[in-house]
């Protein structure tokens, strides 16, 4: 059946649009099977059947299919009727008018326009044998053809290097990540990035088949994904896990937490290490076993020493103790009655020459009667002047002090420091703050979470906006 139809469009490729003549050699157009008057008018009318060729509605296409998905190639023309269209790839022949030809695949149809002015071949399941060009010829005397081309672009694959995806380093020494790309046209570009979490040196990703850390510590652990992308649409992963192996490092939240008779507080220490430490806690350097009064928690790295009704055998230092076969590490919280370390609310930056107003705030649970001020220049070798200050209630909790030093050198850096004393004495001096008389200009360090003290939780929100409110009083 199919030998005959492509006999017709040979047939019809030497007939249709082409002069027919007699055996005289005279020649006659389709349009006027009669007489010709002259060689002109065949001329003529030879012209007139060239130019009744159809012309092609459809643009050439060029494109990129997904494997497995549809090839769509439309070959549309302004009049088909009498002619007859041709699917060929390269030279291989696919369809001749309606009938397909290459019966070795049954994922080739046509589509008809639903005018019959054309058709489209389409070819599902594509797979990167149907890369190539596609031609649609239209039956005659000088047939005219489309092109179209196609591309398939195949998912990528890939996998990690090494193969099980685990990495074990110790602190110090060099690792490579890398994964390898089994499959994927185009070549997939390929990223790096790490699980909820930037990349060690800050980045949110990084491009190449591999990364290299020259010497890793604990911040490189964690688990990297590695994502191949061609424009598939799909992700392509892989993944390594690195484990840098290292002694115990721990943070704490507070090195000194005030707190009242009676209260409740918590000690926190945030364990990071690799193998798994074993963690000890102290009061006053004697450690506490499971069975002692307080209560010992971990959720994770973070573990924690309940302290429930609080008295002042209750108050001391506490310390955690983390140890693995790699080392040890230790950090120490004071838990006190004495008042919380005093915070300056003043501008550093001064607008007299020889003076400067101190103003400051601090949290007890039992009264503050007096804060000791000392103050010196930040150059001087010599020992701190001291002042005896009268403390005033603020609020619940929150005692203030302020005074006015005089007899400043012009144009200077000083630091001044404050301790409070409540019924439990005098705390500990806090971090000197650094001010300056007008002509000189402070350098402050800010304030951070890891400061040598905190206040207590009840209080920290109303401290804060009573600072910013006398802050705003003063400017």
């Amino acid at each position: 059946m199919k030998l005959p139809i492509l006999l017709l469009f040979l047939l019809s490729s030497e007939t249709l649009g082409k002069p027919y003549g007699d055996d005289n050699n005279d020649f006659y157009s389709n349009d006027d099977y009669g007489n010709p008057d002259s060689a002109e008018s065949v001329k003529q009318e030879t012209e007139q059947v060239i130019t009744l060729t159809p012309n092609f509605v459809t643009e050439p296409v060029n494109k990129m299919v997904n494997q497995g998905g549809t090839i769509e190639l439309p070959c549309i023309v302004d009049r088909l009727e009498g002619f007859v269209l041709l699917w060929k790839k390269g030279e291989q022949i696919l369809a001749v008018s309606k009938q397909i030809i290459d019966n070795q695949s049954d994922r080739i149809k046509l589509v008809q326009d639903e005018n019959d002015n054309g058709n489209t071949l389409v070819i599902s399941d594509a797979q990167p044998e149907d890369v190539g060009d596609y031609s649609c010829q239209v039956s005659a005397y000088n047939p005219k053809e489309l092109k179209h081309s196609i591309r398939i672009r195949v998912k990528p694959e890939i996998v990690a290097v090494p193969s099980s995806g685990i990495i074990v380093a110790k602190t110090g020494e060099s690792v490579t990540l890398a994964c390898e790309i089994l499959k994927g046209d185009p070549t997939p570009e390929v990223k790096w990035r790490r699980h909820e979490r930037k990349m060690p040196s800050g980045e949110e990703w990084i491009r190449g088949l591999s990364i290299t850390y020259t010497s890793v510590s604990r911040h490189h652990s964690g688990h990297y994904i590695c994502d191949a992308d061609n424009g598939f649409g799909e992700e392509s992963l892989a993944n390594i896990k690195l484990d840098v192996q290292h002694a115990p490092e721990i943070e704490q939240e507070e090195t000194f937490i005030h707190t009242g008779a009676g209260d409740e507080t918590e000690v926190i220490c945030i364990v990071h290490s690799s193998p798994k430490a074993s963690l000890t806690w102290f009061k006053d350097e004697v450690p506490l076993g499971t069975e002692s009064e307080f209560e010992m928690n971990q959720r994770g790295n973070r573990h924690t020493l309940l302290i429930s009704n609080i008295d002042e055998n209750k108050f001391g230092k506490y310390r955690c103790e983390a140890s693995n076969e790699f080392g040890i590490d230790s950090k120490t919280t004071e838990v006190s009655g004495r008042a919380g370390i005093a915070v300056i609310k003043s501008d550093p930056k001064g607008m007299a020459y020889e003076q400067f107003s101190l103003n400051w705030i601090s949290e007890s649970f039992t009264p503050i009667t007096k804060f000791k001020l000392q103050y010196k220049l930040r150059e001087s070798l010599e020992d701190w002047k001291e002042i005896e200050i009268p403390a005033s209630h603020l609020d619940r909790e929150l005692y203030e002090g302020s005074y006015t030093l005089s007899d400043l050198i012009p144009a200077s850096v000083y630091l001044a420091r404050i301790a409070s004393m409540n019924d439990y004495g005098y705390n500990d001096y806090g971090e000197a703050f650094k001010f300056a008389t007008r002509g000189a200009d402070p350098i402050q360090k800010p304030i951070t979470g890891t400061g040598s003290a905190s206040l207590h939780q009840g209080s920290l929100s109303f401290l804060l906006s009573v600072f910013l409110l006398h802050y705003v009083n003063y400017l």
